[in-house]
């Protein structure tokens, strides 16, 4: 079913131009006219429906125009407006402008478009109001914005169509509501352009709209803005253990031609890589210390975060996450849980498969254009991934990203445990063991750290003195991690991760 809820957005009002008629106040536009101004400050869409009363006077257009541009058929008339319709702008159809006003009003907190252009086609004959726009994917959809549901006919199948919710419409398709039929067209009769001016009405609102978006997006930036903490030290390879072979494949596929371009002229250099293995093991951490390591503009982004329930949202999503990392590269993507998005394409799940189409199509053009992009999607479900993701040409090299042998767990403890204090009697060796023996990663030897310490502050009071407000800076002087903290760690950690009908996250792949 071609359904999609409008999406939430917030308006804001500053509206203070008062609009008695189109004859005075308002801005009435030839659509073809080039020399266009907006009416008042309008931001957002909210101001073209808090206005007073607004009639058509017909003293700029003779009422027996009007009149007979109305006897025009409804389809041919929207259908003309149609071909103009641009994403941004919005279509309303019904009797009464003001009534029409009123209704879109009701349901603009759910568009999830700002309105740029409004145009209004009246008609006698309509009884209710509707509303259509032009999506981010090119294609008509068809917001209901009455109280009641709306019945959709398409194919020779009938929907019911939500309050605040939209459909995309074709050719043929037909609308019902109440007494209401209206069949719809993707082009009129005949050419209808020159009397688009007199059976329809059409605001701009395009300026006063680029102000406010200005300002919003500069607050949403600036929001986003973190200050860098004083002292903090960024990843490199060095802080991660036990994924010796992984480092070397990214550093041989990515690191080296990005630091010695001139080491690689001429070849065609591998741009898409599947990090693959069970949760924990340091996938994430590695993209990281890549794009330190090669001084790179990144962007990380898990796979869910495409996802848009608007028809068309998610593949948007996934163009400008693209188009952003192009215009700054040389740069490193990496979506986190690509599977989410590149499942295995059925054939019957439409969205999900454009999605996947998407993202190919995408991978294909930096390839194509030689871009300096590449993009490393992570994944502990390595079977879901579509066959054509895995591909040459698209994210053609895999790397194993699996649990460390017992070198490693003695590696990554050595990384967690190297700004602690640890007491000289501690048998490393024995954690090793013990740590190795139940297939610890590096996420879980980062978590028995922590519960280590943990059980020093319990085992030193450390705790009871916070509590009473005697802690001093001095008393983690002398305080030192020792055996039982660590084997009581890994005790805890087994009873939550480790249990007989458990097995270690992420082992199934």
């Amino acid at each position: 079913m071609r359904i999609t809820s409008v999406q939430n957005y917030n308006f804001i009002n500053n509206n203070k131009t008062k609009i008695n008629n189109y004859q005075t106040n308002s801005t009435v536009s030839n659509p073809d006219s080039e020399n266009r101004t907006g009416i008042g400050k309008y931001s957002y869409g909210l101001d073209l429906v808090n206005r007073p009363q607004t009639t058509f006077t017909g003293n700029e257009i003779s009422k027996t125009a009007i009149v007979l541009a109305q006897q025009l058929p409804i389809e041919d008339r929207l259908a003309s407006i149609f071909q103009i319709l641009k994403h941004g702008d919005i279509l309303l159809l019904g009797k009464d402008f003001n009534k029409a006003q009123v209704a879109l009003k009701k349901h603009l907190s759910k568009l999830r478009q700002v309105i740029r252009k409004e145009y209004f086609v009246p008609d006698s004959k309509i009884e209710n109001n509707y509303a259509f726009i032009r999506n981010a994917m090119g294609e008509i959809e068809l917001l209901n914005i009455n109280d009641k549901k709306l019945i959709y006919m398409t194919g020779g199948k009938k929907y019911y169509l939500e309050p605040d919710t939209s459909f995309y419409v074709v050719n043929n398709d037909t609308i019902q509501y109440a007494n209401d039929v209206i069949h719809l067209k993707d082009k009129p009769k005949a050419d209808l352009s020159t009397s688009r001016h007199i059976f329809s009405r059409m605001f701009d609102y395009s300026e006063n709209v680029q102000t406010e978006l200005a300002k919003l997006n500069a607050k949403t930036v600036n929001t986003m803005i973190v200050p860098a903490k004083a002292g903090a030290k960024a990843v490199t390879f060095a802080d991660i253990g036990g994924q010796a072979k992984a480092i070397k494949e990214l550093k041989h596929s990515i690191l080296f031609p990005v630091k010695n371009p001139e080491g690689f002229t001429g070849d065609d250099i591998t741009r898409g890589f599947i990090l693959y293995g069970p949760a924990g093991t340091g996938k994430t951490e590695l993209c990281r210390a890549l794009a330190n390591e090669a001084g790179m503009n990144s962007s990380y982004i898990s796979g869910a975060s495409f996802q848009n329930k608007w028809v068309g949202g998610s593949e948007e999503n996934v163009r400008n996450w693209f188009d952003a990392l192009k215009e700054n590269q040389p740069s490193i993507g990496i979506i986190d849980e690509i599977d989410a998005i590149a499942n295995k394409r059925s054939g019957q799940d439409v969205y999900g498969d454009k999605l996947v189409d998407q993202i190919l199509t995408c991978m294909t053009d930096i390839y194509n254009e030689n871009d300096n992009v590449f993009i490393l999607g992570l994944t502990n479900k390595y079977n879901m991934l579509d066959d054509a993701i895995k591909r040459a040409e698209r994210f053609s090299k895999h790397i194993l990203v699996g649990e460390p042998d017992r070198d490693g767990v003695a590696q990554i403890l050595k990384i967690h445990t190297r700004n602690r204090q640890l007491d000289p009697e501690l048998n490393i060796d024995a954690l090793v063991d013990e740590m190795y023996k139940i297939r610890t990663v590096g996420s879980d030897i980062k978590f028995i750290t922590k519960l280590a310490k943990e059980n020093m502050m319990e085992r030193l009071g450390l705790y009871e003195k916070m509590e009473n407000g005697t802690f001093k800076a001095s008393d983690m002087e002398n305080a030192m991690i020792n055996q039982a903290d660590f084997m009581n760690a890994i005790e805890s950690f087994k009873k939550q991760h480790r249990t007989s009908s458990r097995k270690p996250i992420g082992y199934n792949i």
